[in-house]
């Protein structure tokens, strides 16, 4: 059995697997085990699974596709959850499922369930520049030596700019009016995709996680292939609590099952573990394995997790650093009718047109929510400083920009644990440094200027001026560096990093980190795909070394 759920199953899910209990993890031992089944997990896993390894991927929450076991469908195609559904993308937030596959444990927002932040997110599919590894990443992890693994993750989830089967753009009056205003700035049109290293003054239409006319992301592009080998279990509901450990050696996990049973998995003698729980969850989990600073090891302890002996704690700094891209929303009235998808329709059946094109493969429902994604950036305090632009109709005629600062940030904050179990934030990563505050505001006063020309006939709404849309700051969402990798062990004379250059924690023999917590800066733009490239390229090394 391949397919197993610790806990009580759906019979949607039994139909798919079968009935298994947590005792099914009795007198077995794996080879690897990959905790957290989000993007970076389920392909590293599947990487592992394929070199011939005995894999166990576990993943605390749910199944969201009919494969995986979900079971609220559309009314209109019992083979589609509404998630599967590009066209619902922007309306993900107010689903029945949403409360369920949020994690409740983590001070930013985090999905608990299969396939992570790409299960829920708006699925904008940015390639990464070369940049983004040759500034920050150590060597062994520049653009040269990742770009096999990107061409390996985009043979097989390539995203794309032109969804529909059909060949035609759906919806696009809001790209229409933006490329006019932006060409006008003497802005260029780009393909993201095909560019990725354009980013100033360059706008394009967007590249979106899509694949087949339905939101793709590993779920669909590797777990499938690793469901057909025997030497591969998934098992979903199942939390890791903490790493047990023998001096440097990890030797098993401790989890939680659904019904809030405990369990110790064992892992073969010479067995490696691979965290891939995020950059929110991933930390709790070092902390409670007695990995981390004492402060936090000494909470981990107060909550009630069993940490190890004190004589064993590895001390790194885990969670120093955690960035993200801090958002800027800009919203006005366009001066044309546009208007948002009759979410309510497709999901009760009444938007018959709609949903006709969609079985053919086409139409607006294979789209995602934006309608524009544009780059620039600014001269800053001596670096340049990349910002993000996501276009998409908001209401009648109105548009939102997210604004985001990107790669180039200067801010960091620190994650910590509080006594029940949850990740909080000892120091806000947004904005800390006079740099950063410089490059919002210059920013946002560029793009009002340019929006509040006389000539553009735009009206801002909601925050009507740049004090106000400053103010009204918002998260990305898109966190990193909580396990920094380098090359200066962060045990030694104030060293910053947590795992080395093939993604292994310092002081410990065989556990390794793969997820977005590793990254040692944020990326030009929305994180997934850097996440799964990074992922493609950490599994080789950890195979390889």
């Amino acid at each position: 059995m391949r397919f197993l759920q610790a806990g009580p199953l759906t019979a949607a899910l039994s139909a798919v697997a079968g009935v298994a209990s947590a005792s099914v993890f009795q007198n077995h031992t794996y080879d690897y085990i990959v905790v957290g089944g989000g993007p970076a997990g389920i392909i590293s896993a599947e990487k592992f699974a394929q070199a011939g390894k005995k894999v166990l991927l576990l993943e605390r929450g749910v199944g969201p596709t009919v494969a995986t076991g979900a079971n609220e469908t559309l009314v209109w195609n019992d083979e589609l959850t509404a998630i599967d559904l590009p066209g619902m993308s922007a309306n993900v937030g107010a689903l029945d499922v949403w409360n369920e596959y949020m994690c409740t444990d983590t001070e930013g927002m985090a999905a608990c369930v299969l396939g992570g932040g790409v299960t829920v997110n708006y699925m904008v599919f940015v390639h990464p520049p070369a940049r983004d590894f040759d500034d920050k990443w150590p060597q062994g992890w520049k653009w040269k030596d990742v770009e096999p693994a990107a061409d390996r993750l985009y043979s097989r989830n390539p995203g794309t700019l032109l969804p529909s089967a059909d060949g035609k753009r759906y919806d696009q009056v809001l790209y229409n009016v933006l490329s006019k205003f932006f060409s006008g700035l003497g802005w260029k049109s780009v393909d993201m995709s095909a560019q990725p290293d354009e980013k100033t003054k360059v706008y394009s239409y967007p590249a979106w996680n899509v694949q087949d006319q339905k939101r793709a992301g590993p779920v669909r592009t590797y777990l499938p292939e690793a469901l057909k080998l025997d030497n591969f279990q998934l098992a979903l509901g199942t939390k890791v609590l903490r790493l047990i450990r023998s001096g440097s050696k990890v030797t098993g996990v401790e989890v939680q099952n659904a019904a809030g049973r405990t369990e110790v998995i064992t892992l073969a003698n010479h067995g490696r573990v691979v965290l891939a729980a995020g950059a929110l969850s991933t930390p709790r989990v070092l902390w409670n394995s007695g990995i981390g600073h004492k402060a936090q090891i000494e909470t981990a302890q107060k909550s009630g997790v069993s940490v190890p002996p004190q004589a064993e704690w590895i001390d790194l700094p885990v969670g120093v650093g955690v960035k993200d891209h801090p958002i800027f929303p800009i919203a006005f009235s366009a001066n044309s009718s546009f208007g948002l998808v009759d979410y309510e329709g497709v999901l009760n059946g009444s938007d018959t047109r709609d949903i006709s094109l969609y079985g053919k493969n086409s139409g607006v429902l294979t789209q995602g929510k934006h309608r524009m994604i544009f780059f620039t950036s600014e001269e800053i305090d001596g670096h340049t400083q990349y910002f993000q632009g996501s276009c998409a109709p908001t209401a009648e005629g109105v548009v939102t920009i997210t604004s985001y600062l990107t790669h180039g940030l200067t801010s960091s904050g620190v994650l910590g644990l509080d006594t029940t179990g949850k990740t909080i934030f000892e120091q806000s990563p947004y904005l800390q440094t006079a740099s950063d505050r410089k490059a919002a505001r210059k920013f946002v006063q560029n793009m009002v200027d340019e929006i509040t020309a006389p000539s553009t006939g735009f009206e801002l709404q909601t925050n009507t001026n740049v004090s106000a849309i400053l103010k009204a700051q918002t998260s990305g969402n898109h966190y990193t560096t909580t396990a920094k990798m380098g090359t200066d062990d962060g045990r030694y004379n104030n060293g910053t990093s947590v795992v080395d250059t093939n993604a292994k924690v310092y002081g410990v023999d065989n556990l390794f980190i793969v997820d977005g917590s590793i990254h040692p800066d944020l990326p030009t733009g929305n994180i997934q795909t850097t996440i799964m490239v990074v992922a493609e390229a950490a599994a080789a090394k950890i195979l390889h070394c």
